[in-house]
């Protein structure tokens, strides 16, 4: 599958310089790293960034809300969430960023898609 998120660049005060952001995959990395979510990978600036969506927060959604995110949408939530992160001057090679409850679904209604 090919999923579209267009490669973006972020800046802050935070950052030493502006860094540029591009999409690599989404994956079910239940099977990579044994964890329940599905991993939206980016480079920033070439460096492995991923942004681990919640399993159990995507199921919740589609058992209690009635609502499916399809995996161009995870995409977008998880490439805003990556560039908040890294407005907030956060070094988001270094480690995975989670992205569960309540804040995958602020990112989705902003996103107009919950």
């Amino acid at each position: 599958m090919s999923y579209i998120v267009t490669p973006f660049e972020v800046s802050s005060k935070g950052l030493e310089a502006p860094v540029k952001v591009h999409f690599v995959h989404l994956y079910s990395a239940i099977a990579t790293r044994h964890s329940d979510s599905i991993d939206a990978v980016f480079l920033v600036d070439g460096l492995k960034a991923t942004v681990a969506i919640s399993c159990a927060t995507l199921a919740e959604l589609r058992e209690r809300d009635r609502k499916n995110l399809t995996d161009q949408q995870l995409a977008d939530i998880a490439a805003l969430h990556l560039r908040r992160t890294l407005e907030h001057g956060y070094e988001a090679t270094e480690a995975e960023l989670f992205l569960r409850g309540e804040e995958l679904r602020a990112l989705g209604r902003e996103l107009g898609y919950l």
